[in-house]
């Protein structure tokens, strides 16, 4: 009796929504680490959606000092992850101490 009642807290606590909640921070049709303009890369066509997250105290991959934007680290990632010249459609969240990033990949 005992196991099936805290097995049923369990269930409880994790379907009331126990975890962080995301919130956007930022919707921007277009962004890239690598170009400066969506304009050199007109040729680009959707490569498919990608993801990324950026947590404060990940190794930073575009900064070269302590003075790392979480941004711009966790657009980098998904380029990177990607192969993008850019993304589109993007959509940047934050949760806890982690920036997350939704976009369309162009290639």
């Amino acid at each position: 009796m005992k196991s099936s009642i805290i097995l049923a807290g369990l269930v409880i606590a994790t379907a009331s929504g126990c975890s962080t909640p995301r919130y956007p921070i930022l919707t921007v049709p277009a962004v890239s680490m690598t170009r400066a303009s969506t304009d050199e890369v007109s040729s680009a066509k959707a490569a498919g959606k990608v993801e990324a997250e950026f947590c404060t105290g990940d190794d930073p991959i575009s900064s070269k000092d302590q003075n790392v934007g979480l941004i711009d680290e966790v657009i980098m990632k998904a380029q990177k992850q990607s192969g993008a010249e850019y993304l589109t459609d993007v959509v940047i969240s934050t949760s806890g101490k982690c920036v997350m990033i939704e976009a369309t990949a162009m290639k």
